[in-house]
């Protein structure tokens, strides 16, 4: 299966999100969890108004999260 890493680093007021292979994708929260719920949306979103999708995107994924330090 392939893997689309997801990079969140913290900030002063909150973490935010992106992902490594995928351009555009990014997403904010004021915590881990809800980082995580904002940047699966932004993928939803990101997959539903654009009709040419990185080959990551396209069929079945698994999310790898990393913290940035």
């Amino acid at each position: 299966m392939k893997i689309l890493k997801i990079v969140i680093s913290k900030g002063k007021d909150d973490f935010g999100a992106y992902g490594e292979e995928v351009p555009f994708i990014y997403a904010s929260g004021t915590t881990i969890a809800a980082v995580k719920e904002n940047i699966l949306e932004a993928i939803k979103l990101y997959k539903e108004y654009n009709s040419i999708l990185p080959e990551i995107l396209n069929g079945e994924f698994e999310l790898e999260y990393r913290m940035e330090e």
